[in-house]
């Protein structure tokens, strides 16, 4: 709390640091909010970018108080909050995103017995956990939904439909749950798209988002099966944040934009919603955002509004040493900073061909002063691709890292604006959550108010497990 009303140039600070940009985040996180409402579907927040009381509150916002954890002590953290919105009578549950294992027993059961029965869930991909699940019901001496997971293409978890591991999954979790005093509740189903990171044209990431739907189609007629014919309340979970962001498509709200990929997806909503399912969207980095979801191009800024605006996390680093001449081919300089992997992470933004040299750094330097426009690229509509070689601009990205030490180099033509001995620095992350994980705190500014370097807030992180 000492930080407060520092400026983020003040040498006494401490650096490297995690800044995040409050008007950034509340943005982000009203557009997410707008849309659900606007498409009539649920919301589930995940928490494991940030790992704060403060950003859950924004990215719940007034919905129900619907949240995914990674970590048991995310589960742990979170639960004052929690308790606060169900004695002001929100719908509470909490999902651990993890299939469950058991020794995560003890304390998922702890956190069940403090929010009580029907209030946590949890995720099975094996038949030989949802023995595992009621454990933590028998211990919590509560109810606990479960929801299956099913991998629909990222290969990260999740059971494959149609697989003979994945019908005996589907039979266990039907037996357990069908007896009159079952101690489990089967809740929904589950998954996530990952390789949506692909997407690299404005809103592709919907086409994934369609397809997350159809493939929590097909795994609800697959659980109609195991029942014998007989239908199944569900929800069905989707989301990562490429394919949620796509829900802001403004095709979705009006005729005069629709798309073929939006009238796929208006289709698979209203057939689902029309068997009886809840659909639900969950997404993590999405009130943060980074580099990498500025490469898939799946969210829309306001008019006249750079991406990166929107992007809330930078890092502070200090410029340690200057090497003149030692970039590449000796035609610019070489620039020390005191931030290295221990603070950005070695996360590359996920590489798709583009059909042009595209970015490889792990983060990029914003400009830091006035006047630099002629100079100093942004990305922003063609990111990932480079600043053109035959163009004036280009920006300078972080090259490579060691333990505390990272290179700047610059991209584009030369002469480039080197940054002075001493200066502080801002850089945009690759993987926020990445990127996140290496601070306990994050200086909170507002870049919309009249001091916008100024820290207004400090949030604590939860960064054990």
């Amino acid at each position: 709390m000492e930080h407060i009303g520092k400026r983020l140039g003040d040498p006494a600070l401490p650096v490297p640091a995690a800044v995040l940009d409050r008007a950034a985040v509340k943005r982000n996180c009203n557009r997410m909010n707008a849309a659900i409402k606007a498409m009539d579907v649920s919301w589930r927040a995940h928490i494991k970018t940030h790992k704060t009381i403060e950003l859950t509150r924004l990215q719940i916002g007034d919905l129900p108080a619907r949240i995914v954890v990674s970590t048991l002590l995310e589960a742990e953290k979170v639960l004052p909050l929690l308790k606060e919105y169900k004695a002001e009578g929100r719908e509470v549950n909490m999902l651990y995103g993890f299939p469950i294992y058991s020794s995560a027993v003890p304390r998922l059961a702890a956190v069940a017995r403090t929010l009580g029965g029907g209030c946590v869930s949890v995720i099975v991909d094996h038949p030989g956990q949802v023995e595992v699940a009621q454990k933590v019901a028998a211990e919590a001496g509560v109810k606990i939904n479960v929801f299956v997971k099913i991998d629909m293409g990222t290969h990260r978890a999740g059971v494959i439909l149609g697989t003979d591991h994945c019908t005996t999954l589907l039979k266990t979790l039907h037996a357990a749950t069908s007896a009159g005093d079952a101690s489990l509740s089967w809740y929904g189903l589950y998954c996530h798209a990952g390789h949506s990171y692909d997407a690299r044209e404005p809103w592709a990431a919907m086409t994934h988002l369609v397809s997350e739907f159809a493939a929590l189609s097909d795994a609800a007629k697959a659980v109609q099966e195991v029942r014998g014919g007989e239908p199944q309340k569900l929800i069905l979970s989707v989301g990562a944040s490429p394919t949620a962001a796509t829900l802001q498509h403004p095709g979705l709200t009006s005729e005069s934009e629709s798309t073929e990929t939006v009238a796929r997806l208006q289709a698979e909503l209203s057939g689902l919603k029309s068997k009886g399912y809840e659909l639900e969207v969950h997404a993590g980095v999405q009130p943060v955002l980074d580099l990498q979801q500025l490469a898939t191009h799946s969210w829309a800024p306001e008019p006249g509004q750079a991406a990166t605006e929107d992007i809330a996390l930078t890092v502070l680093a200090d410029v340690a040493s200057i090497y003149p001449g030692g970039g590449d081919r000796g035609v610019s300089d070489e620039v020390l900073i005191n931030v290295g992997c221990l603070g950005l992470s070695r996360e590359t933004v996920k590489d798709v061909p583009v059909g042009a040299p595209v970015y490889t750094g792990l983060g990029i330097v914003k400009p830091w002063a006035e006047g630099q426009e002629d100079v100093i690229a942004i990305p922003g509509d063609d990111f990932p691709r480079l600043p053109a070689a035959d163009g004036k601009k280009g920006w300078w990205q972080v090259n490579r890292v060691s333990q505390e030490h990272g290179i700047l180099t610059w991209a584009g033509p030369a002469p480039a604006p080197t940054p002075e001995l001493g200066q502080r620095l801002q850089i945009w992350s690759n993987h926020a959550c990445i990127t996140s994980a290496c601070y306990s705190y994050f200086l909170v500014v507002d870049r919309s108010s009249d001091k916008p370097d100024e820290i207004i807030e400090v949030w604590e992180r939860w960064n054990q497990w």
